[in-house]
């Protein structure tokens, strides 16, 4: 069936590269606009004044990218490392300049609303669960920025915004077929009636997988020899309505199912998220905008070990966020408002703990601008959660102008991470874990200084970084009861140096970036590198317009990586060996509201680990076709 659906495959490519051939090559003298970006300040501000090191992913560059999951585009962004403990849909942790705890120190906002899951599994927003097709962009603030997001903020911040609707009708209906038995089929409609903006899409993602567990990992698990499978079915409507000259009010909802094999098909699962929004925004002034918005978002994660039940747990968060930007001039913004949830877990299965809930509320305030040759930012948030104490954080941020292009930056930041319920409340005896409620908030503070050179197109900046975490979750051992806690116990920090670089010339795009960090455990003896945090991280990717088709090669480098054999007690210390994969793209008109596009992945079929014992995707061939009824 493989041989057959790859023969298919290549006919296909064939096809396709013939029918271009045929068709009309169509050329346009396309502007290239600065990128803007929100999430460094929570207003719009092209993305060479972001004082925070940002990153922004358009649409159109996640079309190019053929990735069909989050975690593969995120890991082509700089500071960012990601590994995965199985196959296509099962457990991530995304690290943001090696820091991440288990996900916890790096902050996932879906349409503004936090996705941190309250279980104990320590998972923010389970990121391998969301595909790219209704995702319109995303953003990344590397660094401390708790002052404007509040609490997981740590690492960073990925700022995920999902379609909506555009005020000329579109529609697109897109299909992909590739190596694994992989499938995608996926469809999109937006557009103005009257006052209204509308927009729908739907897309469904399968694959037949890989065997995950390596052969010693399998035997040391009694697991079996097949493929770890995976489907995504995801949803994605919004509605605008515009009451006035600036004011309008509108629903989004979104949401994506993911079922998955595991331990090489022993063992399946599901995890559902869940959206839905309504907001309004109003321009109150010519000078100030106000957004309102009531949301709740729902995660439910189930398990199933050998077709026995294992558990579910189920996080729901009901949130009010106010926001507003008040411009006092032209060169001066005041940013400030105030945020309240309502968290609750519910569990259920061998691993159930009694149901819990809490509240945290939030105010906050900024000002960013503009004197002489000079830029500030400062921002000012207090966090109150039920059962912790309150947290006060703080972002000051300068740059200064050298003239030639050249700028130099500086920023301060302090950070802060409340546990979730589950590591403050599980206590299943049957699996040797009990409660903390003591457990407290984890802590951070940083400090970066950059220089930054920007002429026309070409952007480049470096940035030193030291951020320092106190009061750091282990899952340890109660010294009482001898049963497995989360305490506080451990202390680390990263340091390094990031490079990053964007240019374009004559229908050529190159982007790249090189972080080199140390990640280390401060309460070790020795000071050793966190465990599977990689020292060195590169990231080069290159496009060029070759009359009418659009071809694209990246490449990306990871250095060894500390791990632990957990199939030996007590764990023993290896080794990840460092990797390098490069993937190919080319996609263009086929005929008139026709498009082609055709992925390669892992070229060279490297074989790589991220965590220990668990295989990633080898070589793989991807082909797909868009039809554009509306628009293009």
């Amino acid at each position: 069936m493989f041989r057959t659906r790859m023969s298919r495959l290549a006919a296909l490519v064939g096809g396709v590269c013939c029918l271009h051939a045929r068709a009309q090559a169509q050329e346009s003298a396309t502007q290239v606009l600065p990128p803007v970006v929100v999430s460094a300040s929570t207003f719009a501000q092209p993305l060479s004044q972001a004082l925070p090191s940002t990153s922004v992913i358009t649409h159109a560059q996640i079309v190019r990218s053929g990735a069909r999951n989050l975690t593969t585009l995120l890991q082509r962004v700089a500071g960012v490392q990601l590994t995965f403990s199985g196959g296509p849909g099962q457990t991530s942790t995304t690290f943001v300049r090696g820091f991440g705890s288990t996900d916890m120190g790096v902050l996932v906002l879906l349409d503004g609303v936090p996705l941190t899951s309250q279980d104990y599994s320590g998972s923010t927003g389970y990121l391998q669960n969301l595909t790219t097709e209704q995702i319109q962009r995303v953003e990344i603030v590397r660094g401390n920025v708790s002052a404007i997001y509040g609490s997981g903020a740590i690492g960073g911040v990925i700022l995920i915004t999902t379609r909506e609707g555009s005020s000329q009708p579109r529609a697109s209906v897109s299909a992909m077929a590739g190596s694994q038995d992989t499938a995608g089929l996926a469809a999109d409609a937006s557009g103005q009636v009257g006052r209204t903006r509308l927009q729908a899409g739907w897309s469904r993602y399968e694959t037949q997988g890989l065997a995950s567990l390596s052969p010693a990992l399998a035997a040391a698990y009694g697991a079996g020899s097949g493929t770890d499978g995976y489907r995504n079915d995801t949803q994605n409507a919004s509605l605008v309505q515009d009451l006035a000259a600036g004011h309008s009010v509108g629903l989004r909802a979104f949401r994506s199912h993911g079922v998955y094999d595991y331990s090489n098909g022993s063992g399946s699962g599901s995890t559902l998220q869940q959206l839905v929004q309504v907001f309004s925004d109003d321009r109150l002034t010519d000078a100030w905008s106000s957004h309102l918005s009531l949301s709740q978002q729902s995660v439910d994660n189930s398990n199933w070990l050998s077709g026995s039940y294992s558990g579910a747990a189920r996080t729901r968060v009901q949130i009010a966020q106010w926001r507003n930007v008040v411009r006092l001039d032209k060169h001066w913004t005041l940013t400030g408002g105030a945020d309240w949830q309502h968290q609750s877990i519910e569990t259920d299965g061998p691993g159930a703990f009694p149901n819990v809930t809490r509240n945290a509320r939030a105010v906050f305030a900024g000002i960013n601008g503009v004197f002489g040759a000079s830029q500030l930012q400062f921002n000012l948030r207090h966090d109150s959660v039920d059962g912790l104490a309150g947290q006060d954080t703080g972002y000051l941020g300068a740059s200064h102008e050298l003239g030639g292009g050249f700028k130099v930056l500086a920023s301060y930041s302090t950070a802060f991470s409340a546990p979730p319920l589950g590591y403050l409340y599980a206590d299943v005896p049957s699996y040797y874990i009990e409660a903390n409620p003591a457990l407290r908030p984890e802590k951070a503070h940083s400090s970066e200084a950059g220089l930054q050179w920007q002429r026309g197109a070409t952007l480049l900046r470096a940035t030193l970084f030291d951020t320092r975490m106190t009061d750091e979750w282990v899952f340890g051992s109660d010294p009482a009861t001898g049963m497995a806690q989360f305490q506080n116990i451990a202390s680390s920090r990263t340091r390094g140096l990031e490079l990053t670089g964007s240019t374009s010339w004559q229908g050529w795009q190159l982007d790249g970036n090189l972080t080199l960090q140390q990640p280390v455990d401060l309460s070790q003896p020795g000071h050793p590198t966190l465990q599977r945090r990689a020292r060195s991280m590169a990231n080069l990717q290159l496009s060029h317009d070759w009359h009418g088709v659009l071809l694209g090669a990246s490449l990306h480098y990871s250095g060894p990586r500390p791990d632990l054999d957990y199939t030996n007690y007590p764990a023993t210390p290896v080794v990840l060996g460092s990797y390098t994969t490069v993937d190919l793209s080319a996609g263009g008109r086929l005929a008139p509201q026709w498009d082609w596009n055709v992925h390669v992945r892992n070229l060279f079929d490297k074989a790589y680990q991220t965590a220990y014992g668990y295989n990633r995707a080898p070589f793989g061939v991807f082909v797909g076709v868009t039809w554009h009824p509306l628009g293009s």
